[in-house]
């Protein structure tokens, strides 16, 4: 950032988009969230998956860990799958090109993690992740809210409901998104 300031290239920090960034001005670390969640659950959930990765990785490294690096094509590919795929997609573990399915990869990066939660009191909040595993992203409920009925009224008043009861609003036989 010090060299692009210098450069020219950008005015201030807010100039910089990451997906991850530390803040030098506050002492944090921001995170971006390509698409607004319905319910404050899965806001919670979000920030305590954000705070337990902090904590696991800043007590990994006070204990001389080091912590593991991808290739940029592998960072750059998966999130591309990511994108394509949502949490149906087959991820890259290494770079040797091993894969599995993200919803796995999530599933033990939350075992790993529950310890953590435990500790900083957010347990319950990261909990939440395991039931959008099951039930349904937000994108997921979504179109089985539509495919249900094909109008977009019905994913709008389930979106409404999503927010107002901070619930999950389930079609079909509710895995998956339906």
């Amino acid at each position: 950032m010090d060299t692009q300031l210098r450069a020219g290239t950008i005015r201030t920090i807010k100039e910089v988009w990451w997906d991850i960034r530390p803040h030098p001005d506050f002492g944090t670390v921001e995170i971006r969230i390509a698409d607004a969640v319905p319910t404050f659950r899965e806001i919670g959930m979000v920030a305590a998956l954000a705070q337990c990765l902090v904590q696991l990785f800043d007590s990994q490294l006070d204990r001389g860990y080091q912590l593991p690096i991808r290739s940029p094509w592998v960072i750059r590919d998966n999130k591309w799958r990511a994108i394509r795929y949502g949490l149906d997609a087959t991820v890259i573990t290494d770079d040797a090109g091993a894969t599995a399915p993200l919803r796995d990869e999530i599933y033990e990066l939350l075992r790993d993690l529950e310890p953590v939660a435990w500790r900083l009191g957010c347990a319950q909040e990261l909990a939440v992740a395991s039931e959008v595993l099951e039930c349904g992203a937000s994108y997921e409920r979504q179109r089985a809210a539509y495919s249900g009925d094909g109008d977009l009224t019905s994913v709008v008043d389930a979106l409404v409901t999503e927010f107002a009861e901070d619930r999950f609003v389930l079609y079909g036989d509710g895995g998956h998104g339906g």
